[in-house]
């Protein structure tokens, strides 16, 4: 099944799209690996939209027939994981890019979409 997808970066008007994916992606890619309880005390918080990757211009998403389908990116900041509810104002500082590499951060594949290359 081949589908035209397109990767662009994400703006903030894809956050309403991401925070539908990012559940359906969660409850069923991850079950295998998380029990039902840690993947809803994991979801908003830890399994969250990031707005920081977005403006940054370091997070994408891919779109089959304008659905988003897919999102991830990388970071040049502290922060492993998780949403904007976790993070303090201030607590997102830059890696030092001579000794800290950047981040992959936040994929999510809608079910559907996933190992499709």
């Amino acid at each position: 099944m081949n589908a035209d997808l397109h990767l662009r970066p994400a703006v903030l008007a894809d956050v309403p799209a991401l925070e539908r994916l990012i559940p359906v992606s969660v409850r069923t890619l991850h079950a295998s690996v998380y029990s039902t309880a840690q993947i809803e005390a994991a979801l908003g918080v830890i399994f969250a939209v990031d707005l920081q990757l977005i403006r940054d211009g370091t997070y994408f998403v891919v779109e089959a027939a304008g659905d988003v389908v897919a999102c991830g990116g990388w970071s040049r900041r502290r922060s492993e994981y998780g949403g904007d509810s976790q993070r303090e104002v201030g607590d997102d500082a830059w890696l030092d890019p001579q000794r800290e590499p950047g981040r992959i951060r936040a994929f999510f594949v809608h079910p559907f979409w996933a190992r499709r290359g």
